[in-house]
């Protein structure tokens, strides 16, 4: 790479860096091939996303089995949201084209919201952006953690 070309530092790397310093109120649990952490978009009550441990841009560049636990770690992370939030479905979203680290977004969909067959990108941003009460994060954090540990004994906060 030429000298003038800098690549940019990934900005999921440097969150899992503050989540390892312990520097993250939105964590819900480390898992042994990722971190969950609740999302800020919390007009989707319960959004989690699910960060790999490992930086990898794609899925296949892991080894087979590391990728095959961190999807089983996915589908825990699922069935303790789906558990605590009760939604009509969740979304999965692992996309990578703004950070490219492997992650996905876990969104549950209600049947309240208008939009709930739309993709939640198309709802504005500013709209997206519902924050909690300190009380009612550290509520539903507590209790996806919970859920969490049931489904998959090998989390831990």
């Amino acid at each position: 790479m030429p000298p003038s070309e800098t690549v940019a530092p990934c900005g999921i790397c440097a969150t899992l860096a503050r989540i390892r310093r312990r520097e993250s109120a939105d964590l819900v649990a480390e898992l042994p091939r990722s971190f969950l952490i609740l999302g800020d978009q919390q007009f989707y009550r319960g959004y989690c996303i699910l960060l790999a441990k490992r930086h990898v841009s794609e899925l296949f560049l892991m080894p087979h089995g590391e990728a095959h636990e961190l999807f089983d770690e996915l589908l825990a992370t699922a069935r303790a949201i789906n558990r605590v939030v009760a939604p009509l479905k969740l979304n999965y979203e692992c996309l990578g084209n703004l950070e490219p680290h492997v992650h996905w977004h876990v969104l549950p969909r209600f049947a309240s919201d208008p939009r709930c067959r739309e993709p939640v990108w198309v709802r504005p941003e500013a709209e997206r952006r519902v924050g909690l009460a300190d009380g009612d994060r550290r509520e539903l954090i507590e209790k996806v953690r919970a859920e969490l540990g049931r489904v998959l004994p090998s989390a831990h906060w």
